[in-house]
Protein backbone atom coordinates (compact mmCIF):
# COMPACT_ATOMS: atom_id res chain seq x y z
CA UNK A 1 0.00 0.00 0.00
CA UNK A 2 1.54 3.49 -1.42
CA UNK A 3 -1.22 5.66 -1.08
CA UNK A 4 -1.99 7.49 2.63
CA UNK A 5 -5.99 5.72 3.16
CA UNK A 6 -6.84 4.58 6.88
CA UNK A 7 -7.69 1.01 7.73
CA UNK A 8 -10.79 0.87 7.34
CA UNK A 9 -11.29 2.21 3.99
CA UNK A 10 -8.32 -0.06 2.91
CA UNK A 11 -10.00 -3.56 4.22
CA UNK A 12 -13.21 -1.99 3.00
CA UNK A 13 -11.73 -1.48 -0.64
CA UNK A 14 -10.03 -5.18 -0.01
CA UNK A 15 -13.40 -7.29 0.78
CA UNK A 16 -14.91 -5.22 -2.59
CA UNK A 17 -11.80 -6.60 -4.69
CA UNK A 18 -12.27 -10.21 -2.84
CA UNK A 19 -15.87 -10.15 -3.49
CA UNK A 20 -15.17 -9.27 -7.46
CA UNK A 21 -12.19 -11.88 -7.66
CA UNK A 22 -13.91 -14.89 -6.17
CA UNK A 23 -17.32 -13.90 -8.54
CA UNK A 24 -15.04 -13.63 -12.09
CA UNK A 25 -11.26 -15.28 -11.54
CA UNK A 26 -7.99 -14.04 -11.01
CA UNK A 27 -7.58 -13.15 -14.80
CA UNK A 28 -11.51 -11.53 -15.54
CA UNK A 29 -10.63 -9.02 -12.77
CA UNK A 30 -8.87 -6.11 -14.09
CA UNK A 31 -7.20 -2.69 -12.53
CA UNK A 32 -9.22 -0.97 -14.78
CA UNK A 33 -12.72 -3.31 -13.81
CA UNK A 34 -11.96 -3.05 -10.06
CA UNK A 35 -11.29 1.05 -10.29
CA UNK A 36 -14.94 1.35 -12.61
CA UNK A 37 -16.77 -1.12 -10.25
CA UNK A 38 -15.81 0.67 -6.84
CA UNK A 39 -16.08 4.08 -8.68
CA UNK A 40 -12.66 5.39 -7.95
CA UNK A 41 -10.28 6.51 -10.12
CA UNK A 42 -7.42 4.34 -11.91
CA UNK A 43 -4.89 6.60 -11.04
CA UNK A 44 -6.23 6.46 -7.01
CA UNK A 45 -6.04 2.67 -7.01
CA UNK A 46 -2.43 2.82 -9.23
CA UNK A 47 -1.44 4.30 -6.25
CA UNK A 48 -2.71 2.21 -3.68
CA UNK A 49 -1.06 -1.09 -5.16
CA UNK A 50 1.66 -1.02 -7.62
CA UNK A 51 0.33 -3.42 -9.95
CA UNK A 52 -2.52 -5.94 -10.07
CA UNK A 53 -0.57 -8.39 -8.63
CA UNK A 54 0.15 -7.05 -5.53
CA UNK A 55 -3.83 -6.08 -5.41
CA UNK A 56 -4.76 -9.47 -5.47
CA UNK A 57 -1.70 -10.36 -2.75
CA UNK A 58 -3.11 -7.75 -0.68
CA UNK A 59 -7.07 -8.54 -1.14
CA UNK A 60 -6.24 -12.42 -0.66
CA UNK A 61 -4.06 -12.06 2.52
CA UNK A 62 -6.90 -10.23 4.26
CA UNK A 63 -9.18 -12.77 3.25
CA UNK A 64 -6.90 -15.35 5.17
CA UNK A 65 -6.34 -13.75 8.24
CA UNK A 66 -10.11 -12.66 8.62
CA UNK A 67 -11.24 -16.46 8.12
CA UNK A 68 -8.80 -17.38 10.72
CA UNK A 69 -10.30 -15.41 12.99
CA UNK A 70 -13.31 -17.11 12.21
CA UNK A 71 -11.56 -20.51 12.73
CA UNK A 72 -9.92 -19.45 15.77
CA UNK A 73 -13.40 -18.02 17.15
CA UNK A 74 -15.21 -21.36 16.59
CA UNK A 75 -12.58 -23.45 18.06
CA UNK A 76 -12.87 -21.51 21.07
CA UNK A 77 -16.41 -21.61 21.46
CA UNK A 78 -17.04 -25.53 19.90
CA UNK A 79 -17.64 -28.23 22.70
CA UNK A 80 -15.92 -30.82 20.94
CA UNK A 81 -13.40 -31.28 18.33
CA UNK A 82 -16.26 -32.28 15.72
CA UNK A 83 -18.68 -29.79 16.28
CA UNK A 84 -15.72 -27.28 15.46
CA UNK A 85 -14.71 -29.52 12.55
CA UNK A 86 -18.30 -29.23 11.07
CA UNK A 87 -18.82 -25.43 11.68
CA UNK A 88 -15.66 -24.72 9.76
CA UNK A 89 -17.01 -26.87 7.29
CA UNK A 90 -20.21 -24.76 6.83
CA UNK A 91 -18.02 -21.51 6.66
CA UNK A 92 -16.02 -23.12 4.03
CA UNK A 93 -18.79 -24.40 2.25
CA UNK A 94 -20.63 -20.79 2.51
CA UNK A 95 -17.65 -19.08 0.92
CA UNK A 96 -17.16 -22.22 -2.11
CA UNK A 97 -21.17 -21.49 -2.97
CA UNK A 98 -19.81 -17.55 -3.62
CA UNK A 99 -16.89 -18.51 -5.20
CA UNK A 100 -16.59 -19.22 -9.30
CA UNK A 101 -14.58 -22.09 -10.24
CA UNK A 102 -12.24 -19.57 -12.33
CA UNK A 103 -11.35 -18.13 -8.98
CA UNK A 104 -10.16 -21.62 -7.92
CA UNK A 105 -8.41 -22.10 -10.91
CA UNK A 106 -6.69 -18.52 -11.24
CA UNK A 107 -5.42 -18.70 -8.36
CA UNK A 108 -3.92 -21.77 -8.32
CA UNK A 109 -2.03 -20.83 -11.49
CA UNK A 110 -1.14 -17.19 -9.52
CA UNK A 111 0.33 -19.46 -6.82
CA UNK A 112 2.28 -21.35 -8.80
CA UNK A 113 4.24 -18.14 -9.99
CA UNK A 114 4.56 -17.68 -7.08
CA UNK A 115 6.12 -20.79 -4.93
CA UNK A 116 7.75 -19.41 -2.11
CA UNK A 117 4.72 -17.93 -0.90
CA UNK A 118 2.76 -20.87 -2.06
CA UNK A 119 5.34 -23.22 -0.24
CA UNK A 120 4.96 -21.47 2.98
CA UNK A 121 0.90 -21.17 2.97
CA UNK A 122 0.67 -25.12 2.36
CA UNK A 123 3.05 -25.45 5.29
CA UNK A 124 0.72 -23.67 7.49
CA UNK A 125 -1.87 -25.59 6.20
CA UNK A 126 -0.58 -28.66 6.91
CA UNK A 127 0.65 -27.63 10.26
CA UNK A 128 -2.82 -26.54 11.12
CA UNK A 129 -5.12 -29.58 9.67
CA UNK A 130 -2.40 -31.77 11.67
CA UNK A 131 -2.93 -29.92 14.59
CA UNK A 132 -7.05 -30.76 13.93
CA UNK A 133 -6.41 -34.46 13.45
CA UNK A 134 -4.11 -35.04 16.54
CA UNK A 135 -6.81 -33.33 18.41
CA UNK A 136 -9.68 -35.33 17.31
CA UNK A 137 -7.29 -38.97 17.66
CA UNK A 138 -7.01 -37.71 21.43
CA UNK A 139 -10.50 -36.68 22.35
CA UNK A 140 -11.70 -40.36 20.64
CA UNK A 141 -13.55 -38.91 17.47
CA UNK A 142 -10.63 -39.65 14.79
CA UNK A 143 -9.52 -43.02 14.82
CA UNK A 144 -6.13 -43.89 16.10
CA UNK A 145 -4.29 -46.14 12.91
CA UNK A 146 -5.04 -43.00 10.78
CA UNK A 147 -1.84 -41.59 8.86
CA UNK A 148 -1.81 -37.86 9.25
CA UNK A 149 0.23 -36.93 6.60
CA UNK A 150 -1.56 -39.12 4.38
CA UNK A 151 -4.50 -37.53 4.89
CA UNK A 152 -3.44 -34.07 5.23
CA UNK A 153 -2.32 -34.57 1.64
CA UNK A 154 -5.64 -36.55 0.34
CA UNK A 155 -7.66 -33.90 1.51
CA UNK A 156 -5.43 -31.16 -0.01
CA UNK A 157 -5.76 -33.41 -3.61
CA UNK A 158 -8.73 -33.32 -3.41
CA UNK A 159 -9.96 -29.89 -2.81
CA UNK A 160 -7.43 -29.26 -5.31
CA UNK A 161 -10.34 -31.06 -8.18
CA UNK A 162 -12.39 -27.86 -7.54
CA UNK A 163 -10.34 -25.97 -9.80
CA UNK A 164 -10.99 -28.67 -12.35
CA UNK A 165 -14.62 -28.72 -11.69
CA UNK A 166 -15.58 -28.55 -16.04
CA UNK A 167 -13.06 -30.79 -16.84
CA UNK A 168 -13.95 -33.78 -14.41
CA UNK A 169 -17.76 -33.06 -13.44
CA UNK A 170 -21.09 -33.22 -15.44
CA UNK A 171 -22.72 -29.46 -15.86
CA UNK A 172 -25.65 -30.36 -13.86
CA UNK A 173 -23.01 -31.06 -10.46
CA UNK A 174 -22.41 -28.00 -8.08
CA UNK A 175 -19.34 -27.11 -6.99
CA UNK A 176 -21.00 -27.13 -3.36
CA UNK A 177 -22.36 -30.95 -4.08
CA UNK A 178 -18.84 -31.68 -4.85
CA UNK A 179 -17.08 -30.08 -1.68
CA UNK A 180 -19.86 -31.30 0.64
CA UNK A 181 -19.37 -35.09 -0.75
CA UNK A 182 -15.87 -34.32 -0.04
CA UNK A 183 -16.15 -33.54 3.49
CA UNK A 184 -18.15 -35.54 4.65
CA UNK A 185 -16.19 -38.55 2.99
CA UNK A 186 -13.13 -37.44 4.47
CA UNK A 187 -14.82 -36.79 7.98
CA UNK A 188 -16.82 -40.48 8.38
CA UNK A 189 -13.70 -42.38 6.72
CA UNK A 190 -11.05 -41.05 9.74
CA UNK A 191 -13.63 -41.49 12.47
CA UNK A 192 -14.42 -43.42 15.37
CA UNK A 193 -17.61 -44.95 15.91
CA UNK A 194 -18.21 -42.01 18.51
CA UNK A 195 -17.20 -39.35 16.01
CA UNK A 196 -19.40 -40.87 12.94
CA UNK A 197 -22.49 -40.56 16.08
CA UNK A 198 -21.48 -37.26 16.53
CA UNK A 199 -21.18 -36.42 13.45
CA UNK A 200 -24.23 -37.60 12.29
CA UNK A 201 -26.00 -35.84 15.36
CA UNK A 202 -24.75 -32.46 13.63
CA UNK A 203 -25.27 -33.40 10.23
CA UNK A 204 -28.95 -33.97 11.61
CA UNK A 205 -29.61 -30.31 13.27
CA UNK A 206 -28.26 -28.34 10.34
CA UNK A 207 -30.47 -30.22 7.61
Amino acid sequence: MTKDINIAEYNHLLNFINRELRAKGLKATTMDSIASSYKISKRTLYEIFKNKDEMIEEAIALWHRETALKYTDIFSSSSNIMEAVLKCFLLNRDIVGKTSVEFFRDFHEFAKKRMEISGKKRTHFYEYLTEILKKGVEEGYFRQDIVIPVQCQLITIQMESLRRMEELFPENMSIVDVFDSIIITFLRGISTPKGIETLDLLLKDIA
